[in-house]
């Protein structure tokens, strides 16, 4: 929508005035107070979309926005020092200067640099770089510009369907304002209702004028603001894009990585773990350029699938996807990447998509990646080479399937999830008070500090239910892995996984060992039982000893039927009819309560 409106987050007259009588009970959630979301209406339904299972989705992001602000708070310094160093090559100040000379040599450097809003010499402007007396040339016009940009003062945030607006609230009230914080906010709904409840929500909650409220068409909004592309306009761009639809993604993805500014934050979240999770592998096909499987592994494969999207649709635009958190949470996935201008990393993108080759009848599987890169220095990439078996299972000859493509790359970074962590701890936690989710969070990442980075994993049940064995303890098969040399681990979300590096063989000679140790009654796998050990035997079990923190890491949910809320009902509540006959009143009051809650 081109006529897009934009109103600040103070008050305004031309908003509609609150319905007479008593106030009802406002939704508290962090330090963010909004008024109810059906206030007006007398059917029940709710005007505006809010869904309190998605407290910890607020929570998280609102302590990874705090530490990204930090981070780019540190990157945007170290540019200035980098160019402020180049800057003073060009024009001879010596580095290091003794005594009083230094503080005089200083001062001559400062005069000689542009000041914020100063304009670059006429000379300068569009043409090329104009070399000195001396052997050593000056500062082209482009380093001359790069100088006169001002430092950013904070994130630049897009929620982009911002519905009741609590993610906004939540922002401005619980992050700091200015650098190391947040600079604006853009709150942008399609629905008229949801951006008149957001307007309504910012001035109950007094927020300042650098939090707005949009009504557009999300992409719309997006593609003019984009940062690469035809007409690409960087400095529009914003440095977080927050997607949190109703169901899928998969429409906002190609806008997002365009809007974005380089080395800027997307927050994704996706709801469609129906199609997500297997169940409908064309959907999945069409929404996310690859098919998910029905296995053990379904979790981060939707991860996976989600990260493969994005990762393509930058890729298409020279731009590079790297994940911080990727976390599969209840009914729906979260992921927390950064999009970056870099046509030569683009070419590893290859080398992080895969194939997976999975066994309809027992847990094998293999993935096959797309491409290869050698040497370290100068890297040459190659197609690879096929590693995966045929259209037979080597383990117990059964059909193979294929799901993909997917992100086979890390799902996260190690260095910022250990920047959050940090703020986990007992003395961080004053500086985010809003938050109250901490065991939740503090369990969930650690449990992701102690993840490897493989790609899929293997369900310890699963893997002795294939030949009805019983269920061999977790650490046992863990510790005789590791101690084989393998590396081994948990899934964030599954504490029985065993996410490995080992072959798929090692891991059904372990299996097989347990069974001969412990006889199945009747086998439904006896080709299984009859393959050849490929290990050496004697073959001792090791137990895993624990050596990660002491941190309850896979909580259940708070409730029973934890799970998403019903869609928003858009539009103003139907008048009665006073032509309606009476008769047909009644039946009307009993359609509405068979309306699902």
């Amino acid at each position: 929508m081109s006529d897009a409106s934009i109103v600040p987050g103070g008050v305004d007259s031309s908003l509609p005035e609150a319905s007479e009588g008593p106030a009802p009970a406002s939704i508290t959630e962090g330090l963010a107070e909004v008024l109810p979301v059906n206030a007006k209406r007398k059917d029940g339904k709710n005007d505006v979309f809010y869904n309190p299972a998605q407290v910890f989705n607020r929570d998280l992001s609102v302590l990874v926005l705090s530490v990204f602000a930090k981070v780019r708070e540190e990157e945007f310094a170290e540019k200035d020092r980098l160019r402020l160093e180049r800057f003073r090559a060009k024009v001879k100040v010596p580095e290091v200067v003794q005594g009083e000379q230094a503080d005089e040599r200083e001062n001559e450097a400062c005069k000689e640099l542009p000041k914020e809003g100063d304009q670059p010499p006429s000379s300068l402007l569009g043409q090329e770089e104009v070399p000195n007396e001396g052997d050593q040339p000056g500062p082209s016009s482009k380093e001359m510009r790069q100088l006169q940009l001002p430092t950013p003062s904070g994130l630049k945030v897009l929620e982009a369907l911002a519905a009741t607006g609590i993610r906004t609230v939540r922002y401005a009230k619980e992050l700091p304002f200015g650098p190391g914080g947040i600079a604006s906010i853009v709150a942008n709904d399609l629905d008229p209702n949801a951006v008149e409840h957001m307007k309504r929500n910012f001035a109950h909650n007094e927020l300042p004028s650098h939090v707005q409220a949009v009504n557009s068409d999300a992409n719309a909004h997006m593609y003019s603001k984009r940062a690469k592309g035809t007409g690409g306009l960087g400095l529009s761009a914003y440095d977080v894009i927050d997607l949190d639809p109703y169901g899928t993604v998969a429409p906002f993805i190609d806008s997002a990585v365009q809007a974005v500014a380089d080395g800027g934050l997307l927050c994704i979240t996706s709801t469609d773990m129906p199609v997500l999770g297997g169940n409908h592998p064309e959907t999945c096909f069409a929404r996310y350029g690859g098919s998910a499987l029905k296995c053990g592994y379904v979790h981060e494969m939707a991860l996976r699938l989600v990260l493969h999207a994005f990762a393509t649709a930058a890729a298409r635009c020279g731009r590079e996807v790297r994940p911080l958190l990727s976390v599969s949470i209840d009914f729906y996935v979260r992921l927390f990447v950064r999009v970056f201008d870099s046509p030569a990393r683009v070419k590893r993108h290859a080398s992080k998509t895969g194939l997976v080759h999975q066994c309809v009848q027992c847990e094998s599987f293999f993935v096959q990646k797309f491409g290869e890169i050698e040497g370290s220095k100068e890297a040459k990439f190659k197609v690879a080479r096929v590693t995966v078996p045929g259209s037979e299972c080597p383990e117990c000859k059964g059909r193979m399937k294929v799901g993909g493509p997917f992100h086979c790359g890390p799902l996260y970074d190690r260095d910022f999830l250990q920047r959050c962590l940090q703020v986990c701890s007992a003395e961080n936690m004053s500086s985010l008070p809003g938050i109250v989710s901490w065991k939740k969070i503090t369990g969930l990442l650690t449990a992701m500090s102690e993840e490897n980075d493989e790609a899929l994993y293997y369900k310890l049940p699963n893997l002795c239910k294939s030949l009805k064995v019983n269920q061999m303890p977790l650490r046992q098969f863990r510790g005789t892995l590791i101690s084989l040399g393998y590396r081994v681990s948990h899934f964030h979300r599954e504490p029985q996984a065993i996410k490995t590096d080992a072959p798929n063989h090692v891991v059904f000679d372990l299996l097989r060992l347990w069974a001969e140790e412990h006889p199945p009654t009747n086998c439904p796998l006896p080709e299984l039982l009859k393959k050849e050990f490929s290990l050496s035997r004697p073959l001792e079990w090791k137990t895993e000893s624990h050596e990660g923190d002491k941190v309850a890491k896979f909580l259940p949910n708070p409730e029973p039927n934890w799970g998403p809320k019903p869609r928003a009902r858009s539009g103003v509540e139907k008048p009665e009819d006073p032509t309606e006959p009476d008769s047909k009143k009644p039946r009307r009051e009993e359609e509405k309560l068979k309306e699902p809650s």
